[in-house]
């Protein structure tokens, strides 16, 4: 919504020559507590910067008696104006009062302003108010209160708060020392009514525009500009300037809002010049006068610039004459001046033409150049193909000889740890052995023991016999008999406990086989698992068969596919590329590419650098392999036809790849052959076959494993091949692949079948021999009971043998010593049986130790063979890599040469491209390009044109050169013609200035003598309140203002008294009555002053207060905000007053403490 602008009031001339001041923000000045007014910008159909005052209600009236001042000469001086004006303005008085009492007759002058006016004040901690709030009226204010109540605080709070510099108030140098002692931070709000149809953006600030500010000790100050609603509109004090523009509300001008220094300087010891100061600040008079002043420089300076340009000027026509005669005179030489410039156009491009003849000349060098290093470059990539073949076998070599190293290893770490074995056999063979030994010694000793004891026995027996007649002699052999069947019972059960050891040997080969049979029917079970599960991936991805080779396959692929960088695109992974024709071969050729399989190609070390970051970023990585895109020749290089070879069951789409697979794994003399006992007749039953380095067959009875068939140093040798677990890599049939895979699960199931029936037979034979053992276990109870029976009657006997003879004390004692030799005979034997068998264990298994130790030794010599055998052949493919190195060098430093030498050549070139560019830039500066007849060179031109040019040079030493004329010519025409036109225009501007200043001074001193009538008429109003009589003298040519006062209206003396012989209260009364003069010709919407009436008596204090309150309600529009140390008393009470009495406030007031008497 666009701002709407108060309109300016009527002073009797047109609107195009007064000025609101609503477009330009106020200036104040930090040093001066008098703030420069608004000024004009322009200087036609600008607005002049006189306030709106109330004086244009008589203005109609004044006019008629000022008539006859119209027709005044506009070159008339200042001085002379001023003294007709001040000789005229006597003249008026009459008028101009008889209109302002008329207007102070009418009942409509006291309309309260729609915006403009102060509806209320807060303060909080300012200066002496801790809070406190002003609710104003929007006529008449009187503010009373005792001195020190804090009223002045009010006017300095209104000046701050509406954007007035601390200085302006004459209260303070800072706006710290406003804030209250004892606090931080001061607050001051005023709400300004902003009603009617000229109100300020109502639609965003409302009914009242509400101004905060801030003050801190800190020196931070800020505004807040509110709406009537309380919300903020703007913290910007240059909105704060635009509201007070548009009001009017000349906060800094010191008539508007006098403070108490002010209204005593004014009132009470103003001399007549400063008095004609205050009267040209208020009406905001100065400040015009001070811009016209500024435009009379301006015109000064112009006129100085047109007195310095007319010497000038005739100048500048002179050198225009002259070089126009000379340019005269040169046209009369343009004829021969042609053939100059015709010879000069053709030796330019006769110079050109030359430069691309020489041009042609490195342009022919260049291409010879170019075939050189293609030549180079076929060259180097027949070398670069042989190097990446020898790298690639190289690759191989080293790949096969670390293999044959890990084999070497892990056959020397074997070797180790049965040698270990081996010779703890041998130890405890030998100790035991020993052991062995004794014992035999140890039963020989026993033995010739039992036969003395048993001869000594017989002999005691035979004594005893004599003695007894023979029946101590029955009950002795009885004794023996029981004795030799209570050994034959001890026998039957040692022979029955020895049978223990081999019944335990049973159960732990039982056990043995028993696990073994479960250990394979769980890796059957496992298998089954396995490939039924790779059937399932296999019929779910029948279409796709990328998450065979990684996980994250698919985000390597779609990174490789967004790259750009790679020189030649990679290929892989390399089962994409491969079908196989024969699905039975899967799982063997599956194991026997390996990680081939998932491999990628590159051509160049920098795409290997580019793929191995891509692969660590998706976090997929396979193998790299780097080769060159030069086919291979086969073809003398394949076995017989007649044998199915990999590369012939293999459906290969891309040649790098099938290079690749022939180097890696010689996959064309590679044959195939189901059965393994024909694999092995046509391969190893006569001379080795031609180009065939090995052969694939099948287990028998299993496709899924196979066997690898070569020879081995002109020996026979085999290897295995494992089953491969895992979806298929390479492409195939669907369904064929899907049969094939069901039928090795189904040959699986088999398998797992009688490995289940191989497991229940095991464990069928660990039950049995648990049995056996439990049987073993009841007989050796029966068997003890029979030894413990013999054992009771050989007791019994001995106890009768006993009572027999009292001197079978000896035959006694030889049978204890023959019972404790066969005792130790019979532990003897035990521990013989032992040690044999023991014996026997051992050695059989360092027999086998000793084979096994063999065995590996000839496998780990074979091994180391193989070690040599491929070292040598590393050496020899590093020898050839070095060499194919050697060659590619050669061939790229003689490219590398090759190219320098062009590139010198090139360089060379661009430079003549851009000596012939350049010149041909020269030439079509002279001319575009003409044709050069035959034999015309540029020497033969070159001298043509010296020739022809010295014959004009003699013409240019007379005239010049007509280039140069014509151009001195124009540059003097275009001198001559740019000072004229700068010239006219500053006349102009300069007649426009005097015409134009002339005119706003003439309506200035209008102004001046408009606002200075209606400034003594009302004077003289407001002296009559009393009776006096008087009148106001403003002499302009002086710049002073004086005031002539009768107090006794009796007196018929016109002339008056002086301000000087006038008592305090009627010069005080004077005073006001002159500031209400003022007041009338200003058009400030809220005049304010502060103890006008400190200085006068009651009477005198009683007709101001009712002149005041008189000349407020005959300015419309206008509040007045006049402060006053008396009471409400003193007032008189009227709808349109508002009293307001500021206690005052506290000031630390404390009790006093007396003593008790």
């Amino acid at each position: 919504m666009a701002r709407l602008k108060r309109p300016a009031p009527d002073y009797g001339v047109d609107d195009g020559d007064t000025n609101t001041s609503g477009k330009r923000r106020r200036t104040t000045s930090d040093e001066s507590s008098f703030p420069r007014g608004t000024s004009s910008d322009r200087l036609d159909g600008a607005e002049a910067s006189t306030p709106p005052s109330d004086f244009g209600s008589y203005q109609e009236d004044y006019d008629k008696d000022d008539d006859d001042d119209d027709d005044d000469d506009e070159e008339e001086e200042e001085e002379g104006e001023e003294g007709d004006e001040d000789e005229d303005e006597d003249g008026d008085d009459e008028a101009v009062l008889a209109a302002i009492e008329a207007r102070s007759r009418d009942d409509d002058h006291n309309k309260p302003a729609d915006y403009g006016i102060l509806e209320g004040v807060h303060l909080k901690n300012f200066m002496s108010h801790e809070d406190m709030s002003c609710e104003f009226g929007p006529c008449i204010n009187f503010i009373c209160g005792k001195n020190g109540s804090g009223k002045s605080a009010i006017l300095t709070a209104i000046v701050l708060c509406l954007g007035g510099k601390a200085a302006a108030t004459n209260r303070g140098a800072r706006l710290q020392d406003f804030i209250r002692e004892g606090t931080d931070n001061a607050t001051i709000i005023c709400r300004l009514k902003n009603q009617g149809e000229n109100a300020y953006m109502p639609d965003v600030y409302g009914k009242t525009i509400q101004v905060e500010r801030h003050i801190s000790r800190s020196g931070v100050s800020g505004f807040k500009l509110k709406s009537d609603k309380g919300r903020i509109v703007s913290t910007r004090k240059s909105d704060l300037e635009e509201i007070c523009d548009h009001m009017m509300l000349q906060i800094e001008n010191p008539m508007a809002i006098l403070s108490q220094d002010q209204a005593r300087q004014f009132i009470a010891t103003s001399s007549p010049a400063e008095k004609y100061k205050y009267f040209l600040m208020g009406v905001q008079l100065e400040q015009l006068d001070q811009d016209y002043r500024v435009i009379e420089e301006q015109l000064d300076n112009i006129s100085a610039k047109i007195a310095d340009r007319a010497p000038d000027l005739k100048v500048l026509k002179g050198k225009a004459s002259s070089a126009a005669n000379k340019l005269t005179l040169s046209n009369r030489y343009e004829a021969m001046n042609d053939k100059v410039r015709t010879y000069r156009e053709k030796l330019a491009w006769a110079q050109v033409a030359e430069k691309e003849a020489l041009r042609d000349e490195y342009v022919a060098t260049l291409a010879e150049a170019d075939a050189k290093i293609a030549a180079y470059e076929a060259r180097m990539a027949a070398h670069d193909a042989a190097y990446d073949e020898a790298a690639g076998a190289l690759a191989a070599a080293q790949e096969r000889h670390e293999a044959a190293k890990s084999n070497v290893e892990r056959l020397e770490g074997e070797q180790k740890e049965l040698k270990a074995q081996h010779d703890n056999l041998k130890k405890n063979h030998s100790e035991v052995a020993a052991d062995q030994r004794q014992i035999r010694g140890a039963m020989a000793n026993v033995d010739r023991t039992i036969k003395q004891t048993k001869a000594d026995i017989k002999k005691e027996e035979q004594r005893l016999a004599e003695l007894d007649g023979g029946g101590a002699a029955r009950r002795i052999r009885e004794l023996e008999e029981a004795k030799e069947a209570l050994e034959k019972a001890q026998d039957e059960l040692q022979v029955h406990l020895d049978g223990r050891g081999l019944l335990a040997a049973d159960i732990e080969a039982m056990a043995r086989l028993e696990h073994e049979a479960r250990e394979a029917k769980r890796n059957e079970d496992q298998r089954v698992v396995d490939l039924d599960n790779n059937l399932k991936r296999l019929m779910e991805n029948r279409d796709s068969q990328d998450l065979a080779f990684h996980p994250k396959i698919h985000e390597l692929l779609r990174a490789l596919h967004a790259e750009k960088g790679f020189r030649d695109p990679p290929v892989g992974p390399l089962g994409k590329h491969i079908k196989l024709l024969k699905p039975e071969w899967s799982s063997i050729l599956e194991k026997t590419f390996g990680k081939s399989l998932a491999a990628f190609i590159v051509s160049n070390k920098e795409d290997e650098h580019l793929l191995t970051s891509i692969m660590r970023q998706t976090r997929c990585v396979l193998p790299i392999v780097i080769a060159n895109k030069l086919p291979l020749n086969i073809e003398p290089h394949l076995p017989d036809p007649q044998f199915d070879t990999i590369l012939s069951v293999l459906e290969i789409d891309n040649e790098a790849v099938k290079k690749q697979l022939i180097i890696a794994h010689q996959i064309e003399q590679t044959i195939l052959i189901p059965d393994m006992t024909e694999a092995s007749k046509i391969l190893f039953s006569g001379r080795p076959l031609r180009n065939v380095r090995r052969c694939y067959c099948f287990q028998p009875g299993d496709k899924t494993k196979g066997a690898s068939l070569f020879y081995r140093k002109g020996k026979s040798a085999q290897d295995p091949v494992h089953e491969y677990i895992g979806p298929p890599r390479m492409r195939t049939n669907s369904d064929e692949a899907i049969q094939q895979q069901q039928q090795v699960l189904a040959d699986c199931k088999k398998q797992r079948l009688r490995a289940d029936q191989e497991y229940r037979s095991a464990q069928d034979r660990l039950a049995r021999a648990r049995q056996a053992v439990v049987r073993h276990g009841a007989t050796k109870r029966e068997l003890e009971i029979a030894v413990q029976r013999a054992e009771d009657v050989v007791h019994r006997l001995q106890e009768a043998t006993e009572d027999d003879s009292a001197e079978g004390g000896t035959l006694e004692a030889l049978h204890e010593a023959l019972r404790e030799a066969e005792d130790q005979k019979s532990i003897h034997a035990s521990s013989f049986g032992d040690s044999v068998r023991a014996l026997d264990e051992l050695s059989r298994k360092l027999r086998e130790a000793t084979e096994s130790c063999k065995e590996l030794d000839e496998r780990l010599r074979e091994a180391r063979a193989v070690v040599v055998r491929e070292r040598t052949t590393v050496q020899r493919a590093e020898k050839e890599r070095a060499t194919a190195l050697a060659l590619k060098n050669r061939d790229t430093t003689a490219i590398t040469t090759a190219r320098a030498d062009r590139a010198h050549l090139e360089r060379a070139g661009q430079n003549w491209d851009k000596i012939i560019a350049e010149s041909t830039k020269e030439a079509r500066l002279i001319c575009e390009r003409v044709s050069l007849a035959e034999g015309e060179t540029a020497e033969v031109l070159k001298k043509k044109h010296e020739r022809l040019k010295a014959d004009y040079d003699k013409y240019q030493d007379l005239v010049g050169d007509r280039n140069a004329i014509a151009a001195e010519a124009s540059k003097c025409a275009k001198a001559y013609e740019a000072a004229q036109k700068e010239l006219a225009s500053l006349e102009s501007l300069q007649a426009q200035f005097t015409m134009t200043l002339a005119d706003r001074r003439k309506r200035w001193m209008e102004f001046r003598g408009h606002i200075t009538a209606r400034a003594r008429g009302s004077f003289i109003l407001k002296l009559s309140e009393r009776g006096f009589r008087g009148r106001l003298i403003v002499d302009h040519k002086r710049k002073h203002v004086d005031t002539t006062v009768e107090p006794d209206i009796t007196r018929r003396n016109g002339t008056g008294r002086s301000a000087k012989t006038l008592s305090g209260g009627e010069k005080s009364f004077t005073q006001i009555c002159l500031l209400l003069s003022i007041w009338d010709a200003m058009g400030v919407p809220i005049r304010c002053l502060d103890e006008f009436d400190v200085f006068m008596d009651a009477v005198n204090r009683t007709t101001s207060v009712q002149l005041l309150i008189d000349g407020a309600r005959q300015s419309s529009g206008s509040q007045f905000l006049l402060i006053s140390p008396g009471n409400k008393s003193d007032i008189q009470r009227a709808p349109d007053i508002c009293i307001i009495e500021i206690a005052p406030p506290e000031r630390g007031q404390t009790r006093l403490v007396l003593p008790r008497t």
